[in-house]
Order: structure tokens, then C-alpha cells, then sequence
């Protein structure tokens, strides 16, 4: 590793189980990706974290190797981004860990800063933590721009200025179901890891950000270059969210 893991970090990552998902083509995108992924295994097992994953049929190589990780790797119960990250969550409660952490897997560079995340769940400061990355620089520009203005539209939602398009979700185990009992009524995609914090807010739990010290692997950066389908991707994001955020906050300020 590239310095020597301090206990500080090793005592929180024994309480904290990862949760992600992995699906891989065999193509180009699909191989960077899943090279990473298995990096950010590796630094969080090497770290201490238990490491749950959800794979919706990757290839057999990467598969092979996911296998010989050492992480608690379970295929898809049901197709979809939704109920893949809820078997992910309820995978991560089953080991027993005091603290969940969810994660997009190719974020190897996040995994020696999450402990930072956990931190304030054990200490009882929070019920809910978001990674707060401070800059955007090293991803593409289209990311840049599109997770500016969704973390924006967030804020001038809920007023509160979180970086939620940072993906990273850590809480405690009990706080569990938002996440696994969310039934997916605005699309089940990303709305799956979003609508859940609106309903912690409204139920007065503790939210907040912490700054964590984030670069975006370059390798990811890098594969974007010349492709348009990722700009899509980023636009389809936003439009899912944002609607999605406005109705159910207002929904749940009618119940207030």
C-alpha cells in the first residue's frame, strides 16, 4: 500500500461493512472498470472492511476473481439497479457490523479516506454521513458540470447543502431500512440511494457532510473521453433525480 494503515483507521473499518454492485462487460469499458473495482476490493479488505457485493453477471474473469477476493459475493436476486443495491444493503446488515457503507466499486481512491465517513456514526454524531469531495477537477468535464448542478438542485430542494452526487452513503446499521424498504416508485435507479436520505431528513436524523480527500481515478476519467453516451447517461441522471427529489420532499412536507 502506498503508507502504512494507522490502527485509528484499522479499529473503525473492523466495524464497517462496504456495500456495492458490480456488472461488467467483456469490452473495453467493462475491463477498466472491473480492474478497479477489484483495486477497491483489495484496499478495503486489506483495510479491514467487510466487503458485500452484488455482481448482475459480469464476465468469468472478472468473476474469478471476485471469487478469490475474499468478499462476500452473492449474484442478483432481481434484476435492476434498485433491487440490486437493496440485496447489497441488507448483505452488508447480515454481517452483523455496526456501520453500512455504500460506495460505486471502481472508487479505490475513496476507500483509504472512508473511515473518515464512519467516524461520526460510532462517535453517535450522526446517523448519516456524505462524503463531501470539495473539488470536482479531476473528473470530465460533463460530470463536472452535471454533479454541480444536481448537488445545487438538492440543496435549493431540501437547504441542505450536501454533495450527494459524491454517491457514497454511510450510516448505521440500523438505519438499514430507508434503504432496503424503499420500493423504487421513481424508477429504481439512482433514486435508490436519494430518496431514502430525504426520508432520514424528514425524520430528524442527524445528515451531514464530511470532507474526505477524493480524486477521481484517472483511468475512469480517461474512458469518457470521445464518448458521447456518457453525457446521456449524465442528463438521464439528472432528469430521473431532480423531479424525483422535488416530489417526494414536498410529499413529505405535506405530512408535516
Amino acid at each position: 500500500m502506498a503508507r502504512e494503515i494507522e490502527d485509528a483507521e484499522r479499529d473503525i473499518a473492523r466495524n464497517v461493512a462496504i456495500a456495492t454492485t458490480t456488472f461488467y462487460k467483456n469490452d473495453e469499458v467493462g475491463k477498466v472498470r472491473s480492474e478497479l473495482a477489484l483495486r477497491t476490493i483489495d484496499s478495503a479488505l486489506e483495510r479491514g472492511y467487510h466487503v458485500s457485493i452484488v455482481d448482475g453477471g459480469s464476465f468469468d474473469e472478472f468473476l474469478k476473481s471476485l471469487e478469490r477476493s475474499g468478499a462476500d459475493v452473492r449474484p442478483e436476486e432481481q434484476g435492476g439497479m434498485g433491487p440490486g443495491r437493496r440485496q447489497a444493503f441488507r448483505a452488508a446488515y447480515d454481517s452483523e457490523r455496526k456501520v453500512v457503507a455504500w460506495t460505486e466499486p471502481e472508487k479505490y481512491t475513496y476507500i483509504p479516506d472512508l473511515w473518515n465517513t464512519a467516524k461520526p456514526v460510532l462517535d453517535g454524531i450522526a446517523d448519516l454521513v456524505i462524503p463531501d469531495r470539495g473539488s470536482l477537477e479531476s473528473y470530465p468535464k460533463g460530470q463536472q458540470y452535471a454533479e454541480y448542478l444536481g448537488n445545487l438542485a438538492f440543496a435549493d430542494i431540501t437547504g441542505f447543502p450536501l454533495d450527494m452526487w459524491s454517491g457514497g452513503r454511510t450510516f448505521g446499521r440500523d438505519n438499514t431500512h430507508y434503504f432496503t424498504d424503499y420500493n423504487g416508485e421513481y424508477g429504481d435507479k439512482w433514486d435508490s440511494i436519494f430518496i431514502p436520505v430525504l426520508d432520514m431528513i424528514h425524520d430528524d436524523k442527524s445528515v451531514i457532510g464530511v470532507k474526505i480527500y477524493y480524486n477521481h481515478p484517472p483511468e475512469m476519467t480517461a474512458i469518457e473521453v470521445g464518448k458521447p453516451f456518457f453525457h446521456v447517461k449524465r442528463v438521464d441522471q439528472l432528469t430521473n433525480l431532480v423531479p424525483a427529489l422535488h416530489t417526494h420532499w414536498e410529499k413529505l412536507k405535506a405530512r408535516n
